[in-house]
């Protein structure tokens, strides 16, 4: 009888111990970040869509997506096309430049959409 009930009450806080633990396991991703790829301020990436890393990507609304320079010159995030009516009208990260502790921008998502992006020292990215 009592190995029965060591046996249950094991099983039991296993049980609850699985439930205190699974909730961050599947919790939801509430941030990205989006690389410049290392030599992208070169013309090139431009033609594999390899100058923004991940490139798409897709995000829930609240979501805080960072810009990280991972290239050896600076860098801008800036919403809309080269030229267009729209550039910066979602967001401008100015400069990201390639120094430690400067080197990203954040953004928090507040509208649903699709928006294109750019940089603006280097358009073809």
């Amino acid at each position: 009888m009592k190995m029965s009930t060591l046996s249950s009450l094991f099983v039991l806080l296993s049980v609850v111990s699985l439930i205190a633990i699974a909730p961050s396991a599947f919790a939801a991703h509430h941030e990205v970040t989006i690389e410049n790829a290392p030599g992208s301020s070169t013309p090139g990436c431009e033609e594999t869509d390899s100058c923004f890393s991940p490139n798409p990507v897709t995000v829930d609304l609240g979501t805080i997506v960072t810009w990280e320079n991972t290239d050896t010159a600076a860098h801008t995030a800036t919403s809309g096309t080269p030229g267009g009516d729209d550039v910066g009208a979602v967001w401008d990260s100015s400069l990201i430049m390639t120094r430690e502790g400067m080197n990203t921008f954040s953004y928090t998502t507040d509208t649903v959409g699709s928006f294109d992006y750019f940089c603006m020292v280097h358009p073809w990215m």
